[in-house]
């Protein structure tokens, strides 16, 4: 009896030390552990990353439109409520806009989310002057039906940088 209780406990040992270690999860390793299992809000990040690259490749306008909801609030425009159909007219010609988030956070059941960061945008008007404006900080809402469906946004807005603001201060 005490060999067979000996035999099972290097036998538990022996499953549990790789796990422990880590050493199961080699590069290359099939078994290797999923980023947004460790980190559930991973997804959002990396979907946030998404949508700032699309804008950077294609227009604001298309990216928004790309990852809205049907129905979405953008808190900075005087007309809060968009139906995603109008999101692609809504920007003006010659926006850039690029942001990168800085943290996220998910529900517990996985279908509603946050994201925010920091971002600037210019606006190259046709006679070609560039308006710089003040970086923003910004928070997006994400959804999705299941665990399984893609993330849209349903919500976006942001205020000036505080950090920004500070030092236009102590500057004059």
């Amino acid at each position: 009896m005490s060999r067979l209780r000996f035999s099972l406990g290097v036998a538990a040992w022996a499953l549990a030390v790789p796990l422990l270690t880590g050493a199961s999860q080699r590069p290359g390793n099939s078994a290797a552990v999923d980023p947004a299992a460790v980190n559930p809000a991973q997804e959002i990040l990396d979907t946030d990353r998404a949508f700032a690259a699309k804008a950077r490749e294609t227009d604001v306008g298309a990216a928004f439109q790309a990852f809205a909801a049907e129905e979405v609030t953008l808190l900075n425009r005087p007309r809060a409520k968009v139906d995603r159909a109008a999101l692609a007219t809504l920007f003006p010609a010659g926006l850039e806009l690029e942001w990168a988030p800085e943290d996220a956070s998910v529900s517990a059941d996985g279908t509603l989310g946050y994201s925010w960061g920091k971002a600037r945008s210019r606006l190259r008007k046709p006679d070609g002057t560039v308006v710089e404006r003040p970086p923003v900080r910004y928070v997006t809402v994400w959804r999705r039906a299941t665990r399984d469906a893609p993330w849209r946004f349903i919500l976006d807005g942001g205020t000036v940088d505080p950090e920004w603001e500070a030092a236009q201060s102590k500057a004059q």
